[in-house]
């Protein structure tokens, strides 16, 4: 790490990240709210988070809750006013918490009064904010090209009162906006400077890699990829070559980056990007002057396996070095729980979040997770998620077999579960049903119970989140492997390197207790996924470190 480049704040932090709709319901509805939250922030600031972000609280119908904004520049009623709002930023900054707002730059809700306006005719003033063009064949009732949504299907609906089609690039009621517009741009722009006006400290943006489309709307090239994964954006052999991850929105990346660059105390841009940690790597600009973070997906996929995590740790640790900042996360509001992926199994939960949270980088950790909330089963005909609706013609215990994941989002997005009480306290109304269904473990899975059980994860979740704040080279030190030799299939093992302290952390992913040879003389344990483990006994076993079962030490 070079001594002339200070630290950013944005680099040390630890995010939790809040879907509102589900953390707490203050007013006994049945939906979260931003008094909900600021309720619990107490708990939040105990636990040792640092950042929180937050799933869109705008003004929105709805429909994919929250992520189709009506009103970029006001809260949706069920979810509290603009003094809510102002409330809970003043009350997290009192708490030294930052605040991150989702901002969803690519599209509206077909609510939105621009698009209202937009629709209503060719030569509306509001026309070009989004991209209308004529059909193709006989009377121009074909699309304009063969592009298809993100979620299937063709990313083109046509109006029949302007005989033009629109473009969409994820859901119908979601219609995105033209960013070769200036007028949209500037727009956008101030949105964000009105929210950066009021304090907030940065933004998670919302699929950016989408902003931008082929200006010559080129039909898409096919391919042999049936499903997407974090490598390749290609679905239904449809190779997504013109309508994502353009150099029109890397170039967008960086103008964003000037808008937030003129506040202080500095402001951080998150990126929902996707592809590969390469293609990321694009949007922090070639001389990190563009997105402060992405998220990396490849690693969010990655099997619970030593070796794996090794290779794609090292490719981070390639593609960004340092001050490029990496991040790292297990799960967010459109994956399953990672737990439900662990089987349930605990120990392994802790190895991960121990990983997690001692790697250079900014680790995310999703509401919930601290807990071991588990993902739930939902029938997709009754799918609060629009996604789930859409497919719920799917066989979906045979679909989630085959492509590993869930095609209703509602199974990782069920309420906060804070106790054994009915709806589990997350609404104070014992009678009213939650907007989704609880899963059936809150009974004994729920923050009251495991504050007081010294071996539960949300206890290791705290004594590492401690660790990591009272440890300077966990925020900002140097990575470095260690080398395993024959010990690299059943052990993860780096150092944490900063010129004031060395740190060691050794993640056992066998069933077998390991012994390996100790790096030092006298370590001292710093933690351990054990609860009761208070020092590390190499004398015991002949110089050797001795590691249970799905065991993560760090030590100096």
């Amino acid at each position: 790490m070079s001594k002339k480049y200070k630290t950013k704040w944005y680099q040390g932090t630890t995010v939790y990240q809040i879907y509102p709709r589900s953390f707490k319901d203050s007013t006994g509805n049945g939906i979260g709210d931003l008094q909900g939250i600021i309720e619990k922030l107490d708990y939040l600031q105990d636990l040792g988070i640092e950042t929180i972000w937050f799933s869109p609280f705008f003004d929105s119908p709805q429909r994919d809750h929250g992520y189709d904004v009506k009103n970029f520049r006001d809260i949706a009623p069920e979810y509290g006013t603009m003094n809510d709002f102002d409330n809970l930023l003043k009350e997290m900054h009192d708490r030294n918490i930052k605040m991150i707002l989702d901002l969803v730059l690519n599209h509206t809700s077909s609510d939105h009064p621009w698009f209202i306006e937009s629709s209503s005719s060719r030569d509306n003033p509001k026309r070009n904010w989004y991209i209308w063009r004529d059909g193709k064949k006989s009377g121009g009732k074909k699309p304009p090209n063969n592009w298809i949504t993100m979620t299937g299907g063709s990313a083109w609906l046509y109006y029949e009162n302007t005989d033009q089609w629109v473009y969409f690039h994820f859901l119908p009621s979601m219609i995105d906006l033209n960013y070769r517009n200036p007028e949209v741009k500037e727009e956008m722009f101030n949105t964000m400077r009105f929210w950066l006006d009021k304090g907030v400290d940065g933004y998670r943006l919302d699929i950016l890699h989408a902003i931008y489309e082929d200006e010559q709307l080129r039909d898409d090239t096919l391919c042999r990829s049936f499903l997407p994964s974090d490598k390749n954006d290609a679905l239904l052999f449809h190779s997504h070559k013109y309508d994502l991850n353009l150099p029109e929105t890397y170039d967008f990346a960086m103008e964003l980056r000037k808008v937030v660059d003129k506040y202080e105390p500095e402001r951080v841009l998150i990126g929902e990007v996707s592809g590969n940690t390469e293609e990321s790597r694009k949007y922090y600009g070639a001389n990190n002057d563009g997105l402060h973070m992405s998220f990396l997906f490849e690693y969010t996929s990655t099997p619970f396996n030593p070796e794996k995590y090794a290779k794609i740790i090292s490719k981070i640790e390639k593609i960004l070095p340092f001050p490029y900042t990496p991040t790292f996360v297990l799960g967010n509001h459109d994956r399953m729980r990672y737990i439900t992926l662990l089987k349930n199994n605990t120990q392994k939960a802790k190895l991960l979040a121990t990983m997690q949270l001692t790697l250079r980088g900014v680790p995310f950790i999703y509401y919930g997770e601290e807990i071991g909330m588990p993902n739930v089963r939902f029938k997709l005909k009754t799918s609060q998620d629009p996604i789930g609706r859409k497919y719920s013609w799917f066989p979906m215990p045979l679909i989630s077999r085959l492509i590993g994941f869930s095609l209703t989002r509602d199974g990782c997005r069920t309420p906060m579960q804070w106790n054994a009480e009915p709806n589990a306290g997350f609404s104070p109304n014992v009678n009213i049903k939650p907007w989704l269904r609880l899963s059936k473990t809150y009974k004994k899975l729920n923050v009251f119970n495991e504050e007081k059980d010294v071996g539960s994860l949300l206890n290791c979740y705290k004594k590492l989140l401690r660790t990591r704040k009272g440890n300077i080279a966990l925020q900002e030190g140097e990575f470095q492997f260690y080398e395993l030799n024959e010990m690299k299939k059943k052990l993860l093992a780096y150092r944490r390197i900063h010129e004031v302290q060395e740190l060691y952390i050794f993640l056992n992913f066998s069933k077998k207790a390991l012994l390996i040879k100790t790096p030092k003389q006298e370590p001292k344990l710093l933690f351990s996924t054990l609860p009761n483990r208070e020092a590390l006994d190499p004398d015991s076993y002949d110089g050797n470190l001795r590691l249970t079962p799905f065991e993560g030490i760090i030590f100096k």
